[in-house]
């Protein structure tokens, strides 16, 4: 494929539930940190492809100490030649993840075909999952990658009494990398920002502006890193 990728991660919440005062993102993990690593991951992953963006989204107010935890990313991985040391761009989120990722979107300065977007907080994430879910987006226009979920589904209504049985088979538990095309995703969220309604991810503005979304197969090991017994994993 000859597609161009931006790639946006995700890092400008407060990790309020993870508790002990340092955001999950600058953990240490492995030779570097959560978010180095990440971004590592994907450089390896991503090395057959021209990278035009890689973006990162910080706290406000926190761009220096983000771009110091970036510091240490190794750019000497195999092929990759798209980037130099330096050239990923951390720019400022906002309050919802939905402003934090349009904030990312507008910061892309070159045209790519392809945007992945990424929860900084997965470390795990696999070269396969990543690999396959970027490859339906340049097929169909958008995937995210999904797991089936091992407990059974209720839906409950306001006073927390089951209102329907959900029939596992047909749902998926979605996770990150979510990949679209730019120019389309980058309209939608602008009409996204419009239009008075909170998104939860980009697959729902996806879905309201622009057509369904391709399922890609997830990984049960690419958990996002939320709360305290979370960090187990890290060890």
């Amino acid at each position: 494929m000859n597609s161009k990728l931006a790639i946006i991660i995700t890092a400008a919440g407060s990790s309020t539930r993870i508790g002990g005062g340092i955001k999950k993102e600058y953990l240490p993990f492995k030779n570097g940190t959560v978010l180095s690593v990440c971004a590592e991951t994907f450089l390896n992953a991503c090395a057959d492809f021209q990278i035009t963006d890689f973006i990162v989204t910080c706290p406000m107010g926190g761009m220096e100490q983000c771009r110091k935890i970036l510091s240490n990313v190794d750019y000497h991985v195999p092929r990759f030649l798209s980037l130099s040391k330096g050239a990923i761009t951390v720019v400022e989120g906002s309050d919802t993840r939905q402003k934090s990722v349009y904030n990312g979107l507008l910061a892309v300065k070159g045209q790519p075909d392809i945007v992945l977007i990424h929860d900084g907080a997965r470390p795990f994430v696999s070269r396969e999952v990543i690999v396959e879910a970027l490859e339906a987006a340049v097929e169909f226009g958008a995937s995210v990658p999904g797991v089936t979920p091992t407990d059974t589904q209720k839906e409950i209504d306001a006073e927390g009494f089951i209102k329907r049985h959900l029939v596992r088979s047909s749902l998926t538990a979605v996770q990150t990398p979510q990949c679209f095309r730019f120019k389309e995703l980058l309209e939608a969220h602008g009409r996204a920002a419009a239009d008075g309604h909170e998104y939860t991810d980009d697959t729902e503005i996806w879905g309201a502006y622009c057509g369904p979304v391709r399922v890609t197969k997830g990984d049960v090991n690419n958990i996002k890193i939320t709360y305290p017994s979370d960090l187990e994993a890290l060890k």
